[in-house]
């Protein structure tokens, strides 16, 4: 493998991570895909969400996070091939939430598998699809 090859893998390593890093904060997560950005969200293998644009992930992620108060991500058993300037990466995530519903605190393990493909624009990787399946969610109240 050569180093160009394992320096944009790194730079898409860097993707990925930072989308995990940023946690809730849509808006920087959003200027990490490409405007016309597909994003499919799989819940019990059904198709829960179905976005097109980065502003309509935007809409639909800030909805989905405003009851969020905090969260973890960590991120692995990541794959990552590259064509010329697209990429494929799958990647495995653990995601915990907390949040506050009706009065209560609540804490969803969520275990993500990811499937993105990402385009290279103007020398910086952008996820253009991502294909987000819940593989496992434990939803429960958190006690005092």
């Amino acid at each position: 493998m050569s180093l160009e090859i394992l320096e944009e893998k790194e730079a898409i390593r860097e993707v990925i991570d930072r989308f995990s890093n940023l946690e809730c904060d849509v808006p920087a997560q959003q200027a990490l895909f490409t405007k016309d950005a597909h994003i499919m969200v799989h819940m019990g293998g059904i198709l829960a969400m179905d976005i097109h644009g980065s502003e309509e992930m935007r809409n639909q992620f800030e909805g989905f996070t405003k009851t969020v108060k905090a969260s973890h991500h960590m991120n692995g058993q990541q794959v990552i091939e590259i064509e010329g300037s697209t990429a494929t990466d799958t990647h495995y995530c653990r995601a915990a939430l907390i949040t506050e519903e009706n009065g209560k605190t609540y804490i969803t393990d969520n275990y993500i598998r990811y499937v993105d493909t990402l385009v290279k624009e103007e020398g910086t990787w952008k996820i253009s699809i991502r294909d987000q399946y819940f593989v496992i969610v434990e939803k429960r109240e958190m006690k005092a």
